[in-house]
């Protein structure tokens, strides 16, 4: 599951790119790893505790009917502007729902952006911000 660390013990080998008959002259190869064992190490859990006053201060927070601009605000405060980067990223940590359809086709619930932007922005600031929000989302 995402979030999990686990230990991997494999081996990591260049493939042949070579198809009947012909080699490869680029000197690209395309690379894989052979797992022979995974282990799982921990859960990203991080021991989180919440108290019946948390649950509940939750709870009236999301009641409100302006929750993405709250969600938005508490990104990188230090930052000024960009309210609308900021409400994607607080959405992007939070995640969409996954789904499975009844054709057989699975919908992932992860939410991704790509941010563009002149130099000197604050893109990379963002980013770090939301990576110390939850480092593995």
């Amino acid at each position: 599951k995402p979030g999990d660390r686990v230990q991997i013990m494999g081996v990591y080998r260049a493939l042949s790119s070579a198809t009947q008959g012909q080699r490869s002259t680029s000197g690209v190869f395309p690379t894989a790893v052979l797992v022979n064992d995974i282990r799982i190490l921990g859960r990203d859990s991080h021991g989180l505790v919440f108290t019946p006053n948390d649950v509940r201060a939750i709870r009236t927070l999301g009641k409100r009917s302006d929750i993405l601009d709250v969600l938005g605000r508490s990104v990188c405060p230090s930052i000024h502007g960009h309210e609308v980067i900021k409400k994607a990223l607080a959405l992007q940590l939070l995640s969409g729902v996954e789904k499975n359809l009844a054709n057989g086709t699975h919908l992932r619930g992860d939410i991704n952006i790509l941010m563009v932007g002149d130099p000197s922005t604050a893109k990379s600031q963002l980013l770090r911000s939301a990576m110390g929000i939850a480092p593995l989302a």
